[in-house]
């Protein structure tokens, strides 16, 4: 057994001899004097303090030092030190949009488990499964948003130090088809965080639909020529793109509009000047943010919100950008082979904003494909060897230990004290008594 905070067991120490040292300073009354002039003496009782070669109320001692004693072992945390195995693995498990067939990256896992190994499966965030992971493997599938390799590792390190007290050394097993599109600036920094060699299984990568692929195309904006949007949209179609895409302004969904937007995977996004879009409401008081975020996209400047999606249009939607708080700007849904966005943010025509390249940007967003298609571009050889990196095993004492472990003990100790405490008053009440 070990105390992972044991400097409370030595504080309940000092103060339980401070209880028993008070237990032998005692009140008595002194010997009674006849004196010639007691009649100038107070009517009052007169005590005097002294020392006692024996403690007095001694059960009351014993229940008060046994009530700090019993708080501060459960405040010091006892925990049994487990049997160390030599080695542990940390699996990183890619459910993005990138895995081909989830089967093959739980087959990939299973071989390789053992009890008391740990999982975690990333795609735009990542988790960490239960005691039962290789049975809840069974029940996942890819999701369709992209993969983030900064998360997995991110999260990789925190499973890692859950499991420095049970192994003398941990293996980091990455499951993934390791593509470009997954890697960004923060991930090989990451991946530093984790001392050691990893083992890297590589899986199919999945590849676009048929049915979703698109031509290079153009975006067209419906307004008029006093519109500032008018002016990011002409900047941003110089640049070659991927699809069709059209701009409303006016927030009004015509039948051939709609007939249109499901046709060839074609992007209709309703970005009303002044209107409603569409699937939100209006936000009561409006208020402002300070900036919209999304995947690639960072922009900074004030903005005035009016409108706001509630829980229940999120349904079967995608949000492709949000605001600086979380909530979300930009949300998709696809309608037949096409995709129809809707924007909630507003665009002035004061200052330089529509002509900034991160506005030009979030125009290259909204006016995407639905869904981000999937670009199986392999990560370059200089990544995959960062991520698999050199060396031995991680070590367990290259991880930060774990301020959270559960006491088992901790709950006992504090009943006893409880109980202690009752008895306590129990005793006191019948001394005055």
């Amino acid at each position: 057994m070990t105390l992972l905070a044991p400097g409370f067991l030595w504080a309940s120490l000092v103060l339980a001899a401070g209880i028993v040292a008070l237990h032998f300073i005692v009140r008595r009354q002194p010997p009674a004097t006849v004196l010639p002039t007691a009649r100038f003496v107070p009517d009052s009782p007169a005590t005097v303090i002294v020392r006692d070669a024996r403690p007095v109320d001694l059960l009351l001692m014993l229940l008060r030092v046994l009530i700090v004693l019993a708080v501060g072992s459960a405040l010091a945390k006892p925990v049994f030190e487990q049997k160390r195995q030599a080695t542990g693995r940390v699996f990183v498990v890619d459910a993005s949009r990138a895995t081909s067939n989830f089967r093959e990256a739980a087959d990939s896992v299973r071989p390789l488990f053992r009890e008391g190994d740990a999982i975690v499966l990333f795609d735009s965030a990542a988790r960490a499964l239960g005691p039962a992971a290789p049975e809840s493997l069974s029940t996942v599938h890819a999701s369709t948003t992209s993969g983030n390799l900064s998360a997995g590792l991110t999260a990789a390190v925190r499973a890692g130090s859950a499991l420095r007290d049970r192994v003398d050394s941990v293996e980091l097993v990455l499951v993934s088809p390791l593509l470009a599109e997954e890697r960004d600036a923060a991930t090989d920094s990451i991946r530093k965080l984790w001392p050691g060699r990893a083992r890297l299984i590589r899986i199919r990568p999945a590849t676009s639909d048929s049915s979703l692929s698109v031509a290079k195309g153009d975006i067209a904006i419906d307004t008029d020529q006093t519109d500032p949007l008018a002016i990011t949209v002409s900047m941003a179609a110089k640049r070659p793109f991927q699809g069709n895409a059209r701009i409303l302004r006016s927030g009004k969904l015509t039948a051939a509009d709609s007939a249109w937007m499901g046709t060839d995977n074609h992007v209709l996004a309703l970005w009303p000047t002044s209107g409603r879009p569409p699937f939100a409401e209006e936000r009561g008081p409006a208020d402002q943010s300070g900036g919209i975020v999304g995947r690639d996209l960072r922009l900074v400047s004030t903005f005035d919100r009016r409108w706001k999606y509630p829980p229940d249009s999120l349904r079967d939607a995608r949000v492709i950008a949000r605001w600086a708080d979380g909530e979300p700007a930009v949300i998709e849904k696809r309608v037949g082979n096409g995709c129809l966005k809707s924007v909630g943010i507003p665009v002035t025509d004061v200052g330089d904003l529509v002509i900034r390249p991160e506005f030009q940007r979030l125009v290259e967003v909204v006016t995407a494909p639905c869904g981000d298609l999937v670009a199986a571009t392999p990560l370059a050889a200089s990544g995959v060897a960062s991520l698999g990196g050199a060396g031995r095993l991680a070590p367990r004492d290259a991880f930060i230990p774990r301020d959270n472990i559960p006491s088992p003990l901790a709950p006992w100790l504090f009943g006893l004290a409880l109980i202690a405490a009752l008895a306590e008053l129990v005793v006191r009440s019948r001394s005055a008594g």
